[in-house]
């Protein structure tokens, strides 16, 4: 999962619910945490929105709310 990348946190104790705070993310790390989810998922993340993400749960919300359609295949 990205936020183990982010910070040294075992992947198994992470779920929705988990906290930023109480993972140990600062401000730097949530950027970062971001950027990689760009990357990894093509979203790109509205300013406002994200000042109110708390916990992993709202990145994933997020994610499976804005993430582009799936191209059809071409013939």
């Amino acid at each position: 999962f990205i936020v183990s990348k982010v910070e040294d946190v075992d992947p198994a104790t992470i779920d929705k619910t988990s906290d930023f705070e109480a993972l140990g993310l600062d401000s730097m790390d949530r950027v970062q945490l971001l950027f990689d989810a760009e990357e990894t998922f093509g979203v790109t993340f509205d300013n406002d929105e994200v000042k109110n993400f708390t916990c992993v749960g709202d990145i994933v919300d997020y994610i499976n709310n804005n993430q582009p359609a799936e191209k059809p295949p071409e013939e």
